[in-house]
């Protein structure tokens, strides 16, 4: 199959030069034939043809320019990139989808537009090329690139030129990546400081003392912190998997996945005296996914909410499996502190912390929810939450039904 397809474009190029070959022997023919019947000099003769060879190879220059000029133009108005051309005099004479969709779009998008329309103004006039960076909102931020380069120079104006040309890049999303690798090294480095810190404290104190039962205490603080550590390591792993292994995937039984995490969480759940009620008719339901990680997704869920019941009375957490024909949807609800609405669109970043303070004392890496949003995403899902301050939140992870 591989090679069949090439050997069908081979044969279908070379059925295209013959044809185009016996076109031009007929129209050669042809003019042969009408010089030979008109009564003229031979040197005439010899200077007809050479006209017609001339413009015949003009006219396949001209179709040539002419097929390279429409493959640039549908490779221009494909591109993510916007394009605005302007002629010597400053006159936009072209403009690329993604270009118009700035120009003619909103105000943060207009400031861009006439930003751009004062470069290609500049560099028409100096010849010299010139770029800026520029945060446009649309509302939401972006991060938008400029750049304009001057088009051929004008013969005999100086620093002129016979247009330029102008690009416009979105950059908002590499912007975002890049300022959450840098939260991500300053947080990881935080996380691991703080209790690499008491372990050390920890270990002088212990040699430094001879008090057996001080020693025991001191030993448990130490097993703690180093497991606090531990789990930091592990929950960056597991992040790590998530994105860079395609792990094969496989007919997942939802109930299943649901009494695994609850398992996981059993020895949370006692020490702080919470209990786990799960129901719903979608318990049964079958997702194609990798089921590691959906234990690991769901596990985080409950650990968030058995973490963050703060000093309520009801520490109930409640698990309720719903589907539909498409999808099933998790829900994992508890009767906490809740989650102040400002805090809401962030919770999933890592290492986000709603309060810092009380989250350390609570135990959590600050990790789960992106591990969370990571495997739903990768399963082609998504996570939501819905939260009430003093009444408690609700994480919902919705996947795609196998059709298996």
């Amino acid at each position: 199959m591989s090679t069949a397809i090439p050997l069908v474009l081979l044969g279908v190029a070379v059925v295209a030069l013959i044809v185009l070959a016996v076109r031009y022997r007929r129209l050669d023919r042809d003019v042969e034939r009408i010089l030979s019947r008109l009564d003229i000099e031979p040197t005439s003769k010899v200077a007809s043809r050479a006209l017609y060879r001339g413009v015949r190879g003009l006219e396949r220059r001209l179709e040539d320019a002419e097929r390279t000029r429409d493959q640039l133009r549908v490779a221009a108005e494909r591109a993510d990139v916007g394009i605005v051309i302007a002629d010597a005099s400053g006159e936009v004479t072209y403009a690329n989808p993604a270009a118009r969709a700035v120009m003619d779009g909103r105000l943060g998008d207009a400031v861009a537009a006439a930003r751009i329309g004062s470069l290609i103004e500049r560099v028409r006039t100096t010849g010299v090329e010139e770029g800026v960076e520029l945060d446009v909102y649309t509302p939401a931020r972006r991060v938008v690139r400029l750049r304009a380069v001057p088009l051929e120079n004008v013969p005999g104006v100086k620093g002129g030129a016979e247009g330029a040309v102008g690009y416009i890049m979105d950059l908002s999303d590499l912007r975002r990546v890049e300022a959450m690798r840098r939260d991500f090294l300053t947080n990881a480095g935080h996380e691991m400081k703080t209790p690499l810190g008491a372990l050390s404290v920890l270990a002088e104190t212990i040699a430094d003392t001879d008090d057996s039962a001080t020693r025991r205490r001191l030993a448990e603080r130490l097993r703690a912190e180093s497991m606090r550590m531990a789990s930091v390591v592990d929950d960056i792993l597991t992040l790590a998997d998530i994105e860079s292994i395609a792990t094969p995937f496989a007919p997942v039984r939802v109930g299943t996945v649901i009494d695994d995490a609850v398992a996981r969480v059993a020895v949370l759940s006692d020490e702080v005296g919470g209990q786990i009620l799960v129901g719903g008719d979608g318990l049964e339901s079958i997702v194609n996914g990798n089921e590691d990680q959906l234990v690991s997704a769901v596990a985080n869920l409950l650990d968030n909410a058995l973490r963050h019941s703060g000093s309520t009375s009801d520490r109930t957490v409640e698990v309720d499996v719903s589907s539909d024909s498409e999808r099933v949807s998790i829900a994992v609800r508890d009767h906490g502190i809740g989650i102040p609405d400002s805090h809401l669109e962030r919770v999933f970043e890592r290492f986000y912390r709603v309060d810092r303070g009380r989250d350390r004392a609570a135990g959590g890496t600050g990790l789960g929810l992106s591990i969370v949003n990571n495997v739903a995403r990768t399963h082609g899902g998504s996570v939501m939450v819905e939260s009430v301050a003093a009444e408690g939140s609700d994480f919902t992870m919705v996947l795609p039904l196998s059709k298996e």
